[in-house]
Order: structure tokens, then C-alpha cells, then sequence
């Protein structure tokens, strides 16, 4: 009788080392649901005061259950070892000063959230549509289709800043801005008519958006003023490369004002370029510049 059960239990001990070795080599696997975006939308139908709803989105900050499951390029399928109701929510991604290698979350669009039913093995799509968060300041905007501009020429500048209402040439709505410069209007500097008091300490994100189209380099900066000395301080902040169709762009202007040296600032946006003549005639359209910050 010792010597049968101790057969078994030798036996028994094998096949269990057996099943367990085959647990090493296989390890069961989790399946994961999956999460289909194409798109991430800005609407401000009702929020005039918002200005346009232009925007590029280019990536998706996805979280479940409040973990971070990564930061994803658009569109995208995303995998989550999660099944059953979940809470999901995106934030909107943007390329920093356009720079595929600074890529944020941009801190004035909503998020989505939502509970979603994963399943294994399934894909849920979800294409959130977003606006500006109520804390937004918009501080400054300027779209070309008043009657006025509120971009002037500085006193150094060869040309001015105009409304074009060219089809061809016009972003949205009626009109867009053009800048002109040639051999014999070689310089062009404009500067906000306002001046703006913008936070440069702490955590708050300070941006200039705006949709543009150029055949040639040209610059956005700050000038920092003191309104009792008179000190002005040039505050340089992106070369912004030419494109042949329109592009939107989000500048971060947080540096600039950190470095601004000038007791109480108030600023003033300026935009800036000299004639290349790699071109004819230098053509740089604008149009939906946005100064954004947080309080």
C-alpha cells in the first residue's frame, strides 16, 4: 500500500511539474479591448466669443480609469487590458511651436470623458468633439473681417498689414491678412495697437494661436514694455518656416516671458520679415490670431 501511493504521488507530483513548466513557456496572455479614434473636433457654434473653431489636433491622450494609457498619434487604435464599464477619457494633442518632438496636451481645449462598455476582442470608436474651457482669456483676437485691424505697422516698417478678400487667398470667412514685400519694400514689422498684461510666473500657459500661409520665413515675438520709463525689451519667440497651403500653429510664449527683464510689463504681439530673394514678391497670409492664457 506505501509503495502504490507513493507511485501515485510521484505521479501525481510529474504531471503537475508538467503543467506548470507549460504555464512558463505559454503564460496566459491578456486580451485586450481596443479603442478606435479618427478624429478630435473643436466646434465654438455657441461660443461666438471664442472666435474660430480652426484647430490641428494631432493626437489623442487617452486614459482609463484616470491611468494613463499613452499618447497617440491620430487616427488610432488603442489596446487596454480592460474589459466591462470604464471610465474613458481623452485630452486633446497639439505639436508645440509646430515641432513634432514637443507634442502637449493643450491646456485651453475640453476633455472628454465618458463610461464606455470594453469588450475583449472588440473596438470602440469614439471621436470626441471639444471647445475652449470656460477659464480661457482670450486676450487678444484678430480675424480680418472688422473694418479695422488691429495690427499696425511700426515705425521701422517699409509696408503695412492688409485685409485681402482675394477667394483664393482667404482662409475662411471673408478676408484673411496679407503682407507683401519686395526688392524695393524689403522690411515689414507690425505690432498689436493694445497692449496686454500676461502672466510670466507659476503654471499658467500663455499662446499665440493662429492659422497661417507664407512663401517665406518670417517671425513672431513680444515686445515688453515698461509704460512709466518707456523701456520696450524685443523678445524673439519662433521662426515659422513657409508652407504652400494653410497650417494653424500653437506658440508657446511661457519662455519669452520668463525672460523678459523689464520691471511690470505690459506686451504688445509683433510679427516681423525681411524680403528673401528666393522669391518675387514675399506673400504671408494670416488669419485667427488668438493670445491665450490661463488666470
Amino acid at each position: 500500500m506505501f509503495l502504490r501511493n507513493l507511485f501515485f504521488t510521484i505521479i501525481s507530483i510529474a504531471i503537475m511539474g508538467f503543467f506548470y513548466s507549460c504555464e512558463l513557456v505559454n503564460p496566459t496572455e491578456n486580451i485586450p479591448s481596443y479603442i478606435h479614434i479618427d478624429s478630435i473636433a473643436l466646434t465654438t457654434k455657441n461660443h461666438p466669443e471664442y472666435g474660430s473653431s480652426s484647430h490641428k489636433i494631432t493626437d489623442a491622450w487617452i486614459y482609463v480609469d484616470d491611468q494613463l494609457i499613452g499618447a497617440f498619434q491620430l487616427p488610432a487604435t488603442v489596446p487596454v487590458l480592460n474589459s466591462g464599464t470604464h471610465t474613458v477619457t481623452i485630452k486633446p494633442g497639439i505639436k508645440v511651436n509646430g515641432i513634432a518632438g514637443t507634442r502637449a496636451i493643450y491646456p485651453f481645449y475640453t476633455t472628454f470623458t465618458s463610461s464606455e462598455n470594453l469588450k475583449t476582442k472588440s473596438i470602440i470608436t469614439i471621436n470626441p468633439t471639444l471647445t475652449y474651457n470656460s477659464y480661457t482669456d482670450f486676450a487678444w483676437m484678430e480675424n480680418f473681417e472688422d473694418g479695422g485691424i488691429s495690427l499696425i505697422k511700426t515705425s521701422v516698417s517699409d509696408t503695412i498689414i492688409k485685409q485681402t478678400s482675394d477667394s483664393t487667398k482667404v482662409f475662411e470667412g471673408n478676408f484673411s491678412g496679407i503682407i507683401n514685400l519686395d526688392a524695393n519694400k524689403s522690411f515689414f514689422q507690425c505690432e498689436t495697437a493694445s497692449s496686454y498684461g500676461l502672466p510670466s510666473g507659476g503654471d499658467n500657459p500663455v499662446f499665440l494661436e493662429m492659422n497661417y500661409k507664407a512663401n517665406q520665413v518670417f517671425l513672431v515675438g513680444l515686445f515688453a514694455n515698461n509704460s512709466i520709463t518707456g523701456e520696450v525689451q524685443r523678445l524673439e519667440v519662433l521662426y515659422i518656416n513657409p508652407t504652400t497651403n494653410w497650417n494653424k500653429i500653437y506658440i508657446n510664449l511661457k519662455t519669452a516671458l520668463e525672460m523678459t527683464t523689464i520691471s511690470n510689463p505690459i506686451y504688445k504681439v509683433f510679427v516681423e520679415a525681411q524680403y528673401s530673394s528666393t522669391v518675387s514678391t514675399t506673400e504671408i497670409l494670416l488669419d485667427n490670431l488668438k493670445l491665450v492664457y490661463n488666470n
